[in-house]
């Protein structure tokens, strides 16, 4: 029963099963030296997940004291002391669906090549907690950098005679042609350069140049990267007309992926991550983020009663207010989407920064370990995570917050090609202004809230909601003005949408890779757009985007950053709360249930 559960659990995910040891694991090779598994777990966990004793038992029984586990979740996630592997872990936490701060990856490549190198016997083994996207993206990370790239057809130590002879016949049966007329090809077909909308589409200066500079043999190589990891991680469809899930799928993972190939290959832009000691005295390049706009299929009325009994739940579920005053009529009329700022703690980035710059191998080889640098002094790179200080509170900090400000920045048109469209441009939010716009979404949430309650006799039942500080109360900074946020240009920002207080997406992007280089005294702008498809999770509401553009401008770098503010400045930054991670709540209204529930996967434990 508890094998049910786990297969059940694993959904597209590829299994291994070992007939001599009876064990069945989440658990596959990505290449001989390559295992990604699912998380060991114990206790009521282990009955739905890798049990830690099969996972460890499996491991000594193929490679006896030859693995090594590089283990991706947060303390605040999941935990196990590295005693459980006689202390061969090591720890590179960052938080579930998201892209981690740009300098672990290659951290962990310089790791697993260091330990692999040796001997064609030794595995390095990766997980997280489903082991898929963010143990996907560093083996993918590290194939990067691989001296030969593998290939699906490489793989031989790890499978079984049966495991050959159906990969064979697999294969002959690929060959053949589909019965089927109007069979869709799969999302990413062999030999096919992975497609640059994980970038979105930047408009401005000379990046055009840019980027078709870019499609060559890095997108091809990354192709065949993502196309290994797919073949090795995920079941193959039941049947031809079925598409192959993806292995690494979260559009922001995939576009670190495209980062770090362009970074390996010497083509990033001009001084980001130099090592010049000038360079590095000087500021940081910043950029002026100055707007974000939101183009929304307009909803219709099922969609708009689910968002306000969702608000009206969520409002139901949170603890603080804000000071009440009016804003633009805009936000009454449905332009209460707003955005969230934020970025990984500065502290942290500035550490594995200087640990990436330490590691470096001086022949310019970014997935080799310079030898001798893992230690400066007293520290050590291993000690970077050996406690819990990055990882057991919040990693992510909110900074600012854009929204609808004026009334003609809300604008309802009828289109062509996408039918009913509701634009709205959102704009950097003064500290006044914030607290405007949250009032007046809680407002109308309590309004939704009592108009649920009287429409239904049994009220707002909520199934499940794991809600302890969403980002409309989390503390940030104070924004002098209006006229844009400045950023770091060479630093990480994610992107979260809302409307109200119901998530609709995020993304991470790093502003130097989409703006145009050389820069000119003059300075330039550039505008990022991302379709739906190429945000995280815009399920839900969320589904109803058709794009978001931001819009930045190059600025001085003696332009002053935004900070986040401190710990404490926060009651969920202080107690290690998150943004709701999971809201799928059944909503009642009057006797009869909301068949399409809102069910929001917000990982955004950070």
């Amino acid at each position: 029963m508890t094998d049910f559960i786990r297969r059940l659990v694993s959904l597209d995910k590829a299994r291994y099963k070992d007939d001599e040891l009876d064990i069945d694991l989440d658990l596959v090779y990505i290449t001989e030296q390559v295992i990604i598994m699912g998380y060991p777990a114990s206790g009521l966990e282990a009955l739905y997940r890798n049990r830690r004793e099969d996972a460890k038992r499996f491991l000594e029984h193929r490679h006896g004291k030859n693995f090594w586990v590089f283990n991706f979740c947060p303390v605040a996630e999941n935990f196990y002391p590295s005693s459980v592997f006689d202390g061969r872990v090591s720890r590179y936490p960052f938080p579930d669906h998201h892209a981690p701060p740009l300098a672990i990856l290659p951290l962990v490549v310089r790791e697993m090549r260091e330990w692999l190198t040796p001997s064609k016997e030794r595995v390095a083994v990766l997980h997280c907690k489903a082991g898929k996207g963010r143990s996907g993206t560093m083996a993918c990370a590290y194939l990067l950098t691989s001296d030969e790239a593998p290939s699906p057809q490489t793989m031989r130590r790890s499978q079984t005679a049966k495991d050959e002879a159906t990969s064979r016949a697999q294969q002959i049966m690929d060959t053949m042609p589909s019965d089927d007329p109007s069979q869709e090809p799969p999302q990413t077909e062999p030999g096919t350069p992975v497609p640059l909308d994980i970038l979105g589409h930047s408009v401005g200066g000379s990046n055009r140049e840019q980027e078709r500079a870019v499609r060559g043999d890095h997108a091809e190589n990354l192709s065949r990267v993502l196309e290994l990891h797919t073949s090795k991680r995920m079941k193959r469809p039941s049947s031809p007309s079925q598409r192959p899930k993806q292995g690494v799928s979260i559009p922001s993972q995939r576009r670190w992926l495209y980062y770090w190939s362009l970074i390996i290959s010497h083509q990033a832009p001009q001084g980001f991550w130099s090592r010049d000691l000038d360079a590095l005295k000087r500021p940081s390049p910043k950029i002026r983020l100055t707007l974000i706009t939101v183009r929304m299929h307009e909803l219709s009325g099922v969609k708009v009663n689910l968002m306000r009994a969702a608000n009206a739940l969520l409002e139901r579920t949170s603890y603080a207010k804000a000071p009440s005053d009016e804003i633009a009529p805009a936000s009454r009329a449905g332009g209460r989407v707003w955005v969230s700022l934020a970025r990984y703690d500065d502290e942290l980035v500035d550490t594995l920064d200087r640990w990436e710059r330490q590691t470096r191998d001086d022949g310019g080889n970014l997935g080799r370990r310079k030898p001798g640098s893992e230690y400066v002094g007293d520290e050590a790179l291993s000690d970077i995570f050996k406690g819990d200080k990055w990882d057991k509170r919040k990693m992510v900090r909110p900074f600012a917050r854009l929204g609808v400000v004026r009334e003609d920045d809300y604008l309802k048109e009828d289109t062509q090609t996408d039918g009913k469209v509701v634009t709205r441009v959102l704009r950097p939010l003064t500290d006044d202004k914030w607290g405007k716009l949250r009032e007046k979404i809680r407002e109308h949430a309590v309004m939704d809230l009592q108009e649920v309650e009287k429409a239904s006799p049994n009220g707002v039942q909520d199934e499940r909601v794991e809600s302890e500080d969403t980002s409309i109360n989390d503390v940030t900074q104070t924004l002098k003005d209006d006229q844009g946020v400045v950023l770091n240009a060479d630093r990480e920002v994610r992107v979260k949408l809302y409307m109200g207080q119901v998530f609709l997406g995020w993304f991470w992007f790093i502003p130097t890779f989409h703006m145009p280089h050389p820069r000119t005294p003059a300075g330039q702008s550039a505008t990022l757009v991302l379709k739906r498809k190429e945000l995280d999770f815009p399920i839900g509401i969320g589904a109803s985007i058709i794009d978001v553009t931001v819009s930045m401008d190059w600025v001085s770098e003696k332009a002053d950053v935004l900070d986040p503010p401190s710990r404490e400045g926060s009651l969920a930054s202080h107690q290690g709360c998150a943004e709701p991670a999971v809201l799928a709540s059944s909503l009642q209204a009057a006797g009869d249930p909301i068949v399409s529930v809102v069910e929001t996967k917000q990982a955004a434990e950070d």
